[in-house]
């Protein structure tokens, strides 16, 4: 588990991500992704920062979950109400691909041992396959589904999306 400061940093950065989204005009189900997404990107990055193994294996024990059952939610949720718009099939296709990439390399770290050199390339990978893909969605899928589907249904999506996520978070206690 994240020690109290790196909560704190990691919650700070998802609600600058949070308050980014709203001023590109995002809104519900968005604005909640990109706060998850800039959470997880702070602890990806104290995890990749440290090289004690006991560290990484707290670190990564929070950082797996919330990956992990992020991308099944947004997928779940969000992607499968995009999938029936012709508008929005190419980026179910390609986000559906990206997750299964993420998680691909997420089963690689798991892997490999907490103090072996290894893990540091293989969360440096991880690391960047992350960023890019929050790019993506931030800075093109997010503005184009929120199109699609109105601002009430993004707002409507909010509460699913939720629900998904802490299933999926239940499911790997």
């Amino acid at each position: 588990m994240p020690n109290p400061i790196e909560n704190i940093a990691a919650k700070g950065a998802g609600k600058v991500g949070a308050a980014q989204a709203m001023i590109k005009g995002l809104n519900g189900v968005f604005v909640t992704l990109a706060e998850q997404h800039h959470e997880a990107s702070v602890l990806l990055s104290r995890a990749g920062g440290t090289k004690d193994a006991e560290k990484r294996r707290e670190l990564w024990t929070e950082i797996k979950k919330q990956l992990v059952s992020h991308e099944r939610a947004e997928r779940a949720e969000v992607y499968s109400a995009l999938g029936g718009d012709s508008r929005t099939k190419d980026i179910v296709r390609i986000h559906a691909e990206e997750a299964d990439e993420l998680e691909r390399s997420i089963n690689e770290i798991d892997a490999v041992s907490f103090d072996s050199p290894e893990w540091q390339r293989r969360i440096e990978q991880l690391t960047k396959l992350v960023k890019q893909h929050v790019s993506e969605e931030e800075g093109e899928f997010f503005s184009q589904a929120q199109e699609v589907l109105g601002k009430d249904g993004a707002k409507r999506l909010e509460k699913p999306f939720m629900s998904a996520r802490e299933r999926e978070l239940n499911s790997m206690l």
